[in-house]
């Protein structure tokens, strides 16, 4: 969500910091802010809406030998300049930046009030400011300040902190994402994720919670529990980072039509022809010894860990699917010997950070994640990645393919299936071939684009695929949307089916077909517009979209690419932001 820029050394921090953040775009943000240090004094510039409206207001060559800069995503009060960061303490002695949460602000406002600490805004990151600032009335020097906060600070928080007349760029880091740089010619930064420090950076580190620290233009300090400690630092591949749209007008479209290529690496990545599998033997003993397998996710990732769950039963092996912010409440039934599988795009997805909280100790955890160094691939007992590359707009597309790729592949995996890959070839193919008449979607789109309302069936696994692309037509273009399974309609959502209602259904498995269609001639019966996507085996005359047939529990494939794109297109025509819908981030560090 809020993203974060911070630098120390001699260079132009300007263009640094707003580019930084640009580069952080995909996170969502709806105001912004940066602040600039320089012989002892701390300027500060904060701004509503995009980066460009914050650098508009800054200086173009603002002197300074250290520099922090943050998008917020507002959760703690509105959207306003007085709530956006950086925060500063009441004596304007510290200036922070700050990506998560502290549950226990509220406790903490007031025990400073009661020592006459007053504030300016609405966020729990102004308590963590003035908390610091309480320490150093108290004596304290700022590495130890900031230690005393951390104690007392319940919750996620990754954070950039100046002080006023005290050199050096000092961090905190717990439970949110936060990356290390050192930089060339006496420069070192930090920032929520590597894109914003790839021109200047050479080797990165992500600390561990709980590591505090000071940055100088010549060394990196880091320490946890009072006690120093070392640092290991790392090359990054710049090409992984790297910002391109390569030709075409939205990320979100390029991202879709990398898809098939991202498919094809979870092959290519997990199975060779002569050798087989390519997995980790320890990450196959655990699952086939494991008395269910548990799938954790949210959002997109959810709905891949359905269908991968889905499919792993009919494997032979009990799996199970969960919403991860539900799952944490201990509202479900724990077996005695399970793996759990937490899936993510970003790595650092706060509910299921949460759920490692819970899971340490109960049984092995297996991450399937996209994002290097993240939070959740570093805590699991095993990591496989999904190997997507840089997804920037917000709406994931790409990484949803890799994910249950990855999932149907542990399953062949599993049951000495090598057919798998060769379906998930085929998969990719048909997904191609989608994209290639991306015309015809826009066609469709033109149809409907006015409409407020949608609903995505189908049966078996096509239901898998309506779920996510119903979550697409509400994200992207604002669409009222409900997927629900076929046979689901009669019992009560068939209600709401008015005059002119688009409803598209899946049909990539002709034994399900028939039933489909009659669910489908019951709401035509009602107004509703049929929109009937089928597989070239499936397919009848006057079917809506046909494309070509892959083994009915792929079907996934080419139907959710199918979705992307009436997303995408019916975005565009409702004149909206597809890269960046708005109230959405793409890295969710809040529980």
């Amino acid at each position: 969500m809020c993203g974060i820029v911070g630098a120390i050394g001699p260079m132009d921090y300007k263009p640094f910091l707003t580019g930084g953040l640009r580069k952080l775009d995909y996170r969502g943000y709806d105001s912004s802010g940066l602040a600039f240090w320089n012989d002892g004094k701390i300027s500060l510039y904060r701004a509503l809406g995009s980066v460009d409206n914050l650098a508009s207001i800054v200086p173009d060559r603002h002197p300074g030998s250290a520099g922090i800069a943050h998008t917020r995503w507002a959760t703690h009060g509105g959207v306003s300049v007085e709530n956006a960061h950086p925060q500063r303490s009441w004596d304007k002695k510290v200036y922070l930046v700050h990506n998560g949460v502290i549950d226990n602000f509220e406790e903490l406002r007031a025990w400073l009030r009661e020592r006459d600490f007053s504030f300016r805004s609405d966020t729990d990151t102004e308590i963590i400011a003035s908390l610091i600032a309480y320490y150093l009335s108290e004596g304290e020097r700022p590495l130890t300040a900031i230690k005393k906060t951390m104690e007392r600070l319940d919750g996620s928080y990754a954070l950039a902190i100046l002080f006023s007349g005290i050199p050096g760029l000092y961090f905190a880091k717990n439970k949110s994402p936060l990356v290390i740089g050192l930089g060339i010619e006496r420069i070192n930064c930090l920032a929520s994720d590597y894109a914003p420090l790839m021109d200047v950076c050479s080797d990165f580190t992500a600390p561990e919670d709980g590591t505090y620290g000071l940055l100088t233009g010549n060394a990196v300090f880091a320490f946890r529990g009072g006690k120093n400690i070392p640092l290991s630092f790392e090359p990054r591949n710049r090409e992984d980072y790297t910002f391109d749209l390569e030709g075409y007008p939205h990320f979100m479209l390029k991202e879709i039509a990398e898809g098939p290529k991202v498919i094809r690496h979870a092959v290519s990545a997990n199975f060779d022809a002569k050798t087989g599998y390519l997995f980790e033997q320890s990450i196959i003993s655990s699952l086939r010894a494991a008395d269910e397998i548990v799938l954790l996710g949210c959002g997109s990732s959810h709905y891949a860990a359905e269908a991968g769950a889905a499919y792993l039963n009919r494997s032979g092996f009990r799996a199970v699917s969960y919403i991860a912010s539900e799952w944490i409440h201990g509202l479900y039934p724990r077996s005695r010997k399970p793996v759990y599988v937490l899936i993510s795009q970003s790595g650092e997805t706060a509910d299921l950070i949460s759920c490692l909280d819970l899971i340490d100790g109960e049984g092995r955890s297996v991450a399937i994640v996209n994002a290097k160094d993240s939070t959740i691939a570093r805590r699991s007992d095993h990591v496989i990645y999904i190997g997507a590359g840089l997804e920037v707009a917000v709406a994931s597309t790409k990484s949803f393919l890799g994910q249950l790729a990855i999932l149907m592949l542990l399953a062949g995996a599993l049951r000495h299936d090598d057919a798998v890959p060769l379906k998930l070839l085929d998969a990719a193919t048909s997904v191609e071939e989608v994209i290639r008449r991306k015309s015809e979607i826009d066609t469709l789109a033109s149809e409907c684009y006015t409409a407020r309302d949608a609903f995505f069936v189908g049966r078996g696994m096509d239901y898998f695929a309506s779920e996510e692309s119903s979550l697409k037509l509400k994200e992207i273009a604002y669409v009222h949307s409900e997927a629900y399974p076929g046979g689901e309609l009669k019992h009560g959502p068939i209600a709401l089916i008015e005059e002119g209602v688009p409803v598209f259904a899946f049909i990539g498995n002709p034994e399900l077909g028939k039933a489909l269609r009659s669910n489908v001639q019951e709401m035509m019966a009602r107004g509703a517009a049929s929109y009937i996507v089928s597989s070239s085996s499936s397919a009848r005359e006057g079917d809506g979209f046909v494309y070509p047939a892959v083994d009915p529990s792929f079907a996934v494939f080419p139907e959710v690419a199918f979705g992307q794109l009436l997303a995408y297109s019916l975005s565009l025509r409702r004149g909206l932001n597809v890269d960046k819908p708005r109230n959405l981030a793409k890295s969710v560090t809040v529980n």
